[in-house]
């Protein structure tokens, strides 16, 4: 389980890396795919992220199975140019000792996202 948890904070601490590695590049759209399997189990992680008129979006997830358990986390992230953006994060996990699993979100719509909806309430 330890290597399973180090999986998922290290897939945690790399998301806001690869927002910033995607906007620095102007590109349109970045993939990266890696894939690892052994005697003592198997990974995968995966990040899509891309812009398309006026919107972008961000994906990334990580799996990984192994003698102890499997564990997958999932994230992602989009935005329009009308405001509306969603968020969502979810992890789950099972091992010897049981399982579990947790999702946070979060959205705006109706173009009233938080800088949207600030700029209108002063009149810009």
């Amino acid at each position: 389980m330890r290597t399973i948890r180090r999986t998922m904070v290290a897939s945690a601490l790399a998301l806001p890396l690869m927002i910033g590695a995607a906007g620095i590049a102007s590109a349109d759209s970045y993939g990266s795919t890696e894939v690892q399997a052994g005697p003592d189990g198997a990974a995968t992680h995966s990040v899509q992220a891309g812009t398309h008129r006026g919107s972008s979006s961000f994906h990334e997830n990580s799996t990984a199975a192994g003698p102890d358990g499997a564990a997958t986390s999932d994230t992602s992230a989009t935005a329009n140019r009308n405001g509306d953006s969603r968020y969502r994060q979810h992890s789950g996990w099972a091992g010897q000792d049981g399982a579990g699993s947790y999702e946070t979100h979060s959205s705006t719509g109706d173009g009233q996202g938080v800088l949207s909806g600030t700029l209108g309430a002063i009149g810009l």
